[in-house]
């Protein structure tokens, strides 16, 4: 179900698979733009403001509760994050804290670290559910066509305004106790991708919501309508999909509200999803994420596109699959250009809760990340470097030579040269005696040595 958390991977990955493509990520490694670039509008009206200007760039997730346990001391933290050239990072929290000071979840020292490393910090929350003990009212939780079979997972609803009215106080509160640069929400959808007629878990179909969808599209005095009778007119249905839509951008736009009139200057990034094998009109329907109606109307500072559990879940997905995502985000483009636009990849999720699958390795997710911004995304962000760095497929930083060297696009010296004198941040691989695979500020490429 979720995204994020590998926590319940495991059991997720068996109800959401698709048919998975055959390609091999090996077969792009050349870093060049795909042939489906988002475009730039002509007339773009985008201003690239100081607060936007810290997030450009490669971004990571980091869970800091795995951060912590696993001892990453920030001196550690810093330089592994230096290695892969991040601008930002995101410490998502996934339980119901309420925004007061907690350095288990908002570790003192290695904010203080990445704040002298000048590296932009997010505070990452989730919109549609709560992991661990949770103490809110039950009434808030969303109704499911059948029970989630993890107890260590609620969802709650978007439309009972006092869950958003929770999520608002909470943003206030970290924004009175924290100083961040960014605040979001990941997602924020109804779940589930077309699970009405499969395993069910599929919301919110709860006695509140349908009581206060009967009362807006039928009658205030009238018997409440059941999702069976619904689903089964086309009208009442086309409704039912307007309905939840309207609930999650009336979501983002409180949160964008209580951000802005609390600290303008904090940015907000409102989240939707990419899916491969999926139109804008099909994920509107069954996430009830209107992704243009999002940006037009909540108008955030950051959108991101996140990677769906059924394409991180394809053990051969390949590294340039955000080339399919491409009409989505030139959709979204068009709808606001202002939008600095992200996406969001799983690096690890897969690889670590099923070892016999193959890992996705440094010169696999670095080359999404150059990808992704030489096709027009502002910034990018993967799940998860605590996770990762656990796995072993962080980089690794074996770097004694830092002269400055071309850098080819592949390793030969009859190859297209990407830079001329450039430093490597970390070395991803060798190959024979003189060539070596190196990230850098310019991106991933060979280095020959001399």
């Amino acid at each position: 179900m979720s995204n994020i958390l590998c926590k319940v991977w495991v059991a997720v990955l068996c109800i959401v698979f698709c048919n998975c493509s055959t390609a091999d990520p090996q077969d792009e490694t050349d870093g060049n733009p795909p042939n489906k670039e988002i475009p730039t509008s002509p007339h773009t009206d985008f201003v690239e403001t100081p607060q936007l200007k810290k997030i450009k760039g490669n971004s990571i997730q980091i869970d800091p509760d795995v951060l912590l346990k696993q001892g990453i001391s920030p001196q550690q933290l810093v330089a592994d994050l230096k290695m892969a050239n991040i601008k930002s990072v995101h410490f998502f929290i996934v339980n119901t804290w309420e925004g007061q000071k907690n350095d288990q979840l908002m570790p003192p020292a290695h904010i203080k670290a990445l704040k002298e490393e000048g590296i932009a910090i997010w505070v990452m929350l989730l919109g549609n559910c709560i992991y661990g003990t949770s103490n809110l009212p039950a009434e808030w939780e969303m109704g499911l066509l059948k029970p989630y079979p993890d107890p260590g997972l609620k969802f709650y609803s978007f439309h009972h305004p006092e869950f958003v009215k929770w999520q608002v106080q909470r943003v206030k509160n970290i924004l009175g106790n924290y100083d961040i640069d960014g605040v979001e929400f990941a997602e924020s959808y109804f779940p589930e991708w077309k699970t009405i007629d499969g395993n069910g878990f599929y919301g919110d179909v709860s006695t509140y919501a349908l009581k206060k969808f009967t009362a807006k599209y039928v009658g205030e005095n009238r018997p409440t309508l059941t999702f069976e009778y619904i689903k089964k007119d086309p009208s009442l249905y086309t409704k039912w999909m307007d309905f939840r839509v309207d609930a999650i951008i009336e979501f983002n736009k409180q949160i964008q509200a209580a951000i802005k009139e609390t600290r303008k200057e904090v940015l907000y990034a409102a989240w939707g999803m990419g899916m491969r094998r999926g139109t804008l009109a099909e994920i509107r329907e069954h996430y009830g994420l209107d992704m243009l109606r999002i940006v037009k109307e909540v108008q955030p500072d950051v959108f991101v596109l996140q990677t769906s559990a059924q394409d991180w879940g394809d053990p051969k997905l390949p590294v340039d699959y955000l080339k399919d995502y491409a009409p989505m985000a030139k959709a979204i483009q068009e709808a606001n250009a202002r939008v600095a636009l992200s996406i969001q990849a799983d690096i690890v999720s897969l690889g670590y809760s099923n070892q016999t699958v193959e890992k996705r390795y440094p010169e696999w997710w670095l080359q999404f990340y150059d990808l992704s911004l030489k096709s027009g995304y502002y910034t990018n962000t993967a799940y998860e470097y605590a996770f990762a760095k656990k796995d072993g497929i962080w980089l690794k930083g074996n770097v004694s030579d830092l002269k400055p060297r071309k850098l080819y696009k592949e390793a030969s010296l009859q190859g297209a040269v990407l830079a001329e004198s450039v430093v490597p941040l970390s070395v991803v691989r060798e190959q024979g005696e003189r060539w070596k695979l190196v990230y850098t500020e310019k991106g991933l490429g060979w280095f020959y040595i001399d």
